[in-house]
């Protein structure tokens, strides 16, 4: 019996990607980012839900990479992290394209065997401060990039502020130097795919950024990057959160007015109350930031959490849900009736992003893909 899950909804994952979609100029492909786990909603059960609607994937790790073409996955695959020459092989076996940022794997490019090339994407920073290239290498990485060994496929960059309106004339800049770069290889005969554009920047940028390839991460599980693109964007893209997390009530007690509640007696029962409580906790991804601020839903009644939230469980002050017993099935993200709680309010709750939120639920809770 699973105490506590996730529930994955391959409908609503469909949905964003097509909602998506419609925001693309016609001949531009999709990545789907499916890096962290497919940020914390499990990697093949995303992968698999919408691997016949995307042009490619995207992760940050190569073993992920090798993990999905040997679950045949044959879609282009990138990997977006830090890659070595020991990995170059198994690299042009398994047809998995990486990021270059580093001279090492250009240089050691003539040690390449077999007929089969080394398919890249060149990463440059253009303002991040991050990985990639800067323009000051640009005159010892162009003669590198025409070894008869490797196969430019792509040329890329990463946006420090799209989600930030603020910010629009500094990713004007970062445009206009990953021209620069797309220009100095046009000039030696190469002529890669050129992508910029994550969630935000797809849909800030009304096309301007999205060259031949957009990286969806994000959206596609109807999540938004920032308040300032729902805003913006919301009432045209119907995006719909694909995770839900549950857990089962495994306790309930009665405790007067007065009792405290959790470690360091964080807090004072302000009146009689039925505490019930839940199997989660910040083993499972619930940060303790959160506590005291936290709400869950049980039978379609939004309810607190109180005192510190604890390795194992948090308590729920269930005193106004009245027919509630050990067995019943609390909503911690998800909707439950005309009830909402979302990855963004626990984000709010601990003080960081939805982002955070979803990627640091702990791998051990069950993923189950729903319709």
């Amino acid at each position: 019996m699973n105490l506590t899950w996730i529930e994955i909804s391959k409908s609503a994952l469909k949905n964003n990607v097509a909602q998506i979609k419609k925001r693309l100029r016609k001949n531009t492909k999709y990545m789907a980012v499916v890096k962290s786990n497919a940020y914390g909603h499990g990697l093949l059960n995303v992968v698999g839900a919408i691997k016949n609607n995307v042009d490619a994937f995207a992760v940050y790790d190569f073993s992920d990479a090798l993990f999905l073409r040997k679950n045949k996955i044959t879609k282009p695959l990138l990997t977006l992290g830090r890659v070595f020459p020991q990995h170059v092989a198994l690299a042009i076996k398994n047809n998995i394209e990486l990021s270059v940022s580093n001279l090492d794997i250009l240089e050691n490019a003539q040690k390449i065997s077999g007929k089969k090339k080394l398919i890249i994407h060149l990463c440059v920073d253009t303002g991040l401060g991050r990985d990639g290239f800067t323009l000051s290498d640009m005159k010892k990485v162009l003669p590198l990039l025409q070894s008869q060994k490797i196969e430019v496929r792509g040329l890329y960059t990463h946006f420090a502020s799209a989600d930030d309106s603020a910010f629009d004339a500094y990713s004007k800049k970062q445009i206009d130097e990953l021209l620069l770069w797309k220009k100095a290889l046009a000039e030696i005969g190469l002529q890669p795919l050129v992508h910029a554009s994550a969630t935000s920047g797809t849909f800030f940028s009304e096309c301007e950024s999205h060259f031949d390839l957009v990286r969806i991460g994000i959206g596609n599980y109807g999540l938004w990057p920032s308040k300032e693109v729902e805003k913006r964007c919301a009432t045209q893209t119907k995006l719909i959160p694909v995770l839900a997390w549950k857990a089962m009530v495994v306790e309930l007690k009665a405790l007067p007015k007065g009792s405290h509640i959790s470690y360091g007696c964080s807090f004072t029962l302000q009146r009689d109350s039925k505490i019930a409580i839940l199997p989660v906790g910040y083993f499972d991804g619930i940060s303790r930031v959160s506590s005291k601020k936290g709400w869950v839903i049980i039978n379609k009644i939004k309810v607190p959490q109180l005192g510190r939230v604890t390795m194992n469980m948090i308590i729920i002050d269930a005193t106004d849900v009245k027919k509630i017993k050990v067995g019943d099935i609390a909503t911690v993200i998800g909707e439950d009736g005309d009830e909402v709680v979302s990855a963004q309010d626990w984000g709010d709750w601990s003080e960081t992003s939805n982002y955070e939120i979803v990627t640091r639920l702990s791998a051990s809770l069950v993923r189950k893909v729903i319709s």
